[in-house]
């Protein structure tokens, strides 16, 4: 043996053990750099799942509204109370289809009439308002005056939710319009059973229309917070969130929740707020955020805007 090889073999197995353990170094992060990247691609994949489902939930709803709103504006004793102008009558009516339809379905909405004037003619929940103008801030309701046809979106009034609005038709002549009102409560609650949680944002510049939504939480002076959700980790990660990036739709992380997103536009595709969907990730710094600035209808690429 030579005198150089003695210390090479007096130090072989540190040598080989060194080596040993950079191989399994480099293993061990390849297999964790192949593990974020497929639970970077599983969060991705549910949180596409949670999009589609609320966006299939959102227009199910929508549909009902719709519904509901084109029975009550055809019914014939609502009619002919209406005709008539007996407002207690109507109010007994409408409040009698609301109560039937809770107790068959647990489906709670409400029902506002509005006059051949744009005023509020009947509200289910306050029968003591009325005559109030709405032309100024209630573009749906003048949609529908102007074309004499049903309209259903998202909108702005005193509060943001789901309203559905026909025409009263009297001898051919447009007499008013029924809008059937309902909230965010049911896809809030589909969504928890699959583990979601739903947020829902309101631009800040519509408080002086939701005026009810004026005690309601406000994220980075940008964004109201609807609904009643307050589950803690996922409301604080999205209040440290940047919200200023947004954009049509996208998803971004968010300490330990992962977040999925669209945006809610009005009749005039002016952005009125985001549906926000949350679930918890404990693989987010996989996670790259992500933000659409285009969204085009679905004539174009199968998407759906949701109005």
């Amino acid at each position: 043996m030579t005198p150089l090889s003695k210390p090479l073999s007096k130090h072989l197995d540190k040598i080989v053990l060194l080596l040993s353990f950079g191989v399994l170094s480099a293993a061990l992060y390849f297999v964790y750099a192949y593990h974020l990247s497929g639970s970077k691609k599983e969060t991705i994949r549910s949180l596409d799942n949670a999009l589609l489902l609320t966006k299939n939930m959102l227009e199910e709803e929508k549909s009902h509204a719709l519904s509901l709103s084109l029975m009550l504006s055809q019914d014939q004793a609502f009619l002919r109370a209406y005709q008539d102008n007996n407002r207690a009558r109507v109010n007994t009516i409408i409040q009698r289809k609301i109560n039937r339809l809770e107790a068959q379905q647990g489906y709670r909405f409400e029902v506002q009439i509005h006059d051949a004037q744009i005023r509020t003619y009947l509200r289910s929940w306050d029968y003591n308002i009325t005559g109030v103008p709405l032309t100024a801030f209630r573009s749906g309701i003048v949609q529908v005056k102007r074309t004499r046809k049903p309209v259903v979106s998202v909108e702005v009034g005193k509060r943001l939710n789901i309203k559905a609005i026909s025409p009263i038709m009297l001898d051919g002549r447009y007499a008013g319009s029924v809008e059937v009102i309902e909230g965010f409560s049911r896809i809030e609650h589909k969504l928890a059973r699959e583990g979601y949680t739903l947020f829902v944002l309101l631009n800040k510049r519509y408080l002086n229309i939701a005026t009810t939504l004026r005690t309601h939480p406000v994220l980075q002076h940008r964004y109201v917070l609807v609904n009643n959700d307050r589950r803690k980790e996922a409301l604080e990660a999205l209040s440290s969130a940047d919200l200023s990036q947004l954009g049509r739709y996208g998803y971004f992380g968010g300490g330990q929740t992962a977040f999925a997103y669209f945006q809610i536009s009005d009749l005039h595709n002016n952005e009125v707020g985001y549906f926000i969907i949350a679930m918890a990730s404990p693989t987010l710094s996989a996670l790259p955020d992500y933000h659409e600035s285009r969204f085009n209808d679905v004539n174009n690429s199968g998407e759906v805007i949701i109005r």
